[in-house]
């Protein structure tokens, strides 16, 4: 199984098969909207998730992670196959959206658990990439990231340690007070896998820190996504009470700067299956995630990258999707003081 595929079975448990299957070709590529419209010209969601992009980003393949500029005209997303995980990229261009094509610093490792920075100007990702560029990649991925150049996106560079240890370190994610989130298997936690934060100090970074027992248990939490001004902190965790086999959670910054107590985020978006890989837009308007319940019908789609890269429908298992809802719902879980 792939290094993407190890990870989510590592992090929550699942199957070795939601990421195996065979396939058949796929259909005729979709054409990209001819629109200078966010979101690919997308009807905004409301206070229910629905599957965003049908045929274009969400397909019968296996799609994760979703990240956008502020403005909603520049996109990015994860697809995984048996044998590699990749990251696209689509953006728009005088009125019409490119054709999905690999993002310019993805293609040869395992890339993955991909976000964006508030202000756009850098993309985090986890991969699997050899620190010196060259030898054999990692057993354990590491947290990297990208910055805007004029001419698009500059070449990955790999966080120091501590933030990357010998412990599998992943889906990194930035607040605007430039603290950035990320989930960790390291020694001294609460559980297999805890969330962390680390400041960005300059050029440099500060130290790691364990964000505590509001938000960690002795299971795993993972997918740590910080909302754009670090108000909410939305992950996945496989903790007893849920719905499924890993469900989104949130907890809320208090004045004090500490967390609140972690609540489930509800049927509304957690099922019995798994939802992972949340992200908000940098707009702090939607909240994507990923999710493997059952689509009410078959989505097809292509692209010729996807073709390219082998990239196929699914077959035997479920497909996984990306989902998106107003962020709006998110409120309604913040406590009352005196309930925190």
């Amino acid at each position: 199984m792939d290094a993407c595929g190890t990870r989510v079975v590592v992090v929550v448990g699942l199957a070795v098969g939601l990421l195996m299957g065979g396939g058949c070709a796929q259909t005729e590529p979709v054409a990209m909207p001819e629109v200078s419209e966010p979101y690919l010209g997308e009807e905004p969601p409301g206070d229910f998730p629905v599957v965003f992009a049908p045929g274009i980003v969400s397909t019968n393949s296996r799609e994760w992670s979703m990240a956008s500029t502020s403005d909603g005209l520049e996109l990015f997303f994860g697809v995984v196959t048996d044998e590699r995980s990749w990251i696209l990229h689509t953006k728009d261009i005088e009125g019409r959206w490119s054709e999905l094509a690999l993002a310019s610093f993805s293609g040869e490792y395992d890339d993955y658990d991909l976000t964006m920075s508030p202000d756009g100007s850098r993309v985090y990702f986890t991969s699997n990439r050899p620190i010196d560029g060259e030898g054999a990649v990692l057993e354990n991925s590491d947290i990297w990231y990208v910055d805007r150049t004029v001419d698009g996106w500059g070449d990955p560079v790999r966080f120091p340690e501590p933030i990357n240890s010998e412990a599998r370190d992943l889906y990194p994610s930035e607040s605007r007070d430039g603290q950035v989130y990320f989930f960790s298997a390291r020694s001294g936690g609460f559980g297999g896998f805890d969330l962390y934060r680390v400041a960005i100090l300059g050029d440099g970074f500060g130290a790691p820190e364990n964000l505590g027992a509001a938000i960690n248990t002795d299971e795993n939490e993972t997918d740590a996504c910080i909302s754009p001004d670090g108000d909410y902190l939305v992950f996945t965790s496989t903790r007893e009470g849920g719905f499924g086999s890993g469900d989104l959670y949130v907890s809320f910054r208090t004045d004090e700067g500490g967390w609140t107590h972690a609540v489930n985020l509800g049927e509304t978006v957690n099922t019995e299956d798994l939802e992972f890989c949340p992200s908000v837009s940098r707009d702090g308007k939607y909240l994507f995630f990923t999710s493997n319940r059952p689509k009410a019908e078959s989505i097809t789609g292509s692209s010729a990258i996807r073709d390219e890269l082998g990239v196929i429908p699914s077959t035997g298992r479920p497909d996984i999707d990306i989902y998106w809802i107003d962020a709006g719902f998110i409120e309604s879980f913040r406590p009352e003081m005196g309930d925190r």
